[in-house]
């Protein structure tokens, strides 16, 4: 088997003292890009994330990785009885570019025991339009800052494994409050149909295999990662998860972060990463990196 390769590209909104190092020594040389990428970039990326999306979505202690349990009203009587904590909502993305903004509408499913029905029942939707302005992509992948529906400053990644390297292709994405409170929430996600608006839902069943439940797995992250990607350094502060998934947030006082997002693919080989680091309490110094590595 051959040495892992690995791509690493690096965008900055501008050049700044603190930054992520890790990242910036793995970078290949190449121009930088600033955040807001021009209309013909948009055009490619919007055909490559203009898709219904479906799987599952979890939320995590940023501190310790558990999973949150679901309130038990949504939750089927069966399960209690069995003793069951459920922590996966099923869940369809319905993601597009819609002038110089990202939509995405997230629904989460009712549970069911079993295949109770054709098609699932919606038990809650939000919608982000997050403007380009604060966004960098690459390949399908995403970084951006954004005020959610509630008011609140939110950070969110999304890493999408390569075309052609997984069947179904899958992404994975997180969204979690820019002063650090509240939840990490996860989704892990298989691209199913064309984009629809969420007018045609996943079956009851969950969908792909490849994208069941999996934050009651094992928290292997850091070992897939390892097998797949080993010349790659994962923080020491980083928190695993099941799946090959892991994360990191890290807010300062003075309103700083540094964000990441990681999915290592053991069946394709991949290891992908996404990173946003901002210096101050605002968006106007930030670096924004990629990292997409594959053993041959």
């Amino acid at each position: 088997m051959s040495a892992a390769t690995a791509n690493s590209i690096a965008y900055s909104a501008r050049t700044r003292s603190r930054s992520i190092d890790r990242a910036r020594s793995r970078s290949i040389a190449r121009a930088l890009t600033k955040l807001d990428p021009p209309a013909s970039d948009l055009e490619g990326f919007d055909k490559e994330i203009r898709f219904e999306w479906i799987g599952h979505t979890a939320a995590f202690d940023a501190r310790t990785g558990e999973a949150e349990v679901l309130p038990s009203y949504v939750v089927p009587p069966a399960f209690a009885e069995w003793g069951v904590e459920l922590t996966d909502w099923q869940s369809q993305c319905s993601t597009a570019v819609s002038g110089r903004a990202l939509y995405a509408k997230d629904a989460r499913f009712v549970p069911v025991v079993g295949c109770e029905a054709d098609a699932s029942t919606v038990y809650d939707a939000e919608v982000d339009l997050i403007s380009v302005d604060s966004m960098a992509i690459e390949e399908g992948c995403y970084s951006a800052h954004y005020v959610d529906s509630k008011g609140h400053e939110t950070v969110t990644h999304c890493v999408t494994t390569a075309p052609g390297t997984t069947e179904p292709r899958m992404r994975v994405r997180a969204k979690h409050r820019a002063d650090g409170l509240g939840t990490v929430r996860i989704w892990r996600e298989a691209l199913d149909d064309e984009f629809t608006d969420g007018g045609v839902l996943a079956s009851s069943c969950g969908g792909n295999s490849a994208v069941a439940k999996f934050a009651e797995g094992a928290r292997d992250a850091f070992d897939v990662a390892r097998r797949v990607d080993p010349s790659y350094d994962i923080p020491s502060d980083a928190v695993a998860l099941p799946a090959g998934i892991w994360f990191r947030v890290v807010v300062n006082e003075d309103g700083s972060y540094d964000s990441e997002l990681g999915y290592a693919h053991e069946e394709s080989k991949q290891h992908l990463v996404s990173a946003r680091a901002r210096a101050g309490a605002d968006e106007s110094s930030v670096d924004v990196s990629f990292h997409r590595s594959r053993t041959a």
